[in-house]
């Protein structure tokens, strides 16, 4: 799978465990407009700081625990 396809991927799951759009991931990870997703599903592609950044994000901020058996997350 090329890198940004993997890259793509991996900021879907985060967005889909957190429970945001993929392009609100990016917004707040990296001050993106959320029109930047669009092009990037297109073909498109980011620099590799703009990637780590938003991997840094996802890394510093990951998704909650679910609760189990009643338990507060």
């Amino acid at each position: 799978m090329p890198i940004m396809e993997e890259f793509i991927k991996e900021v879907e799951i985060y967005a889909t465990a957190m429970g945001l759009l993929p392009s609100t991931v990016i917004q707040r990870a990296a001050n993106l407009g959320g029109g930047k997703w669009a092009v990037w599903k297109n073909g498109g592609s980011c620099s590799m700081r703009t990637a780590d950044r938003i991997r840094a994000h996802m890394t510093a901020n990951p998704p909650r625990a679910k609760a189990q058996d009643g338990e507060a997350a």
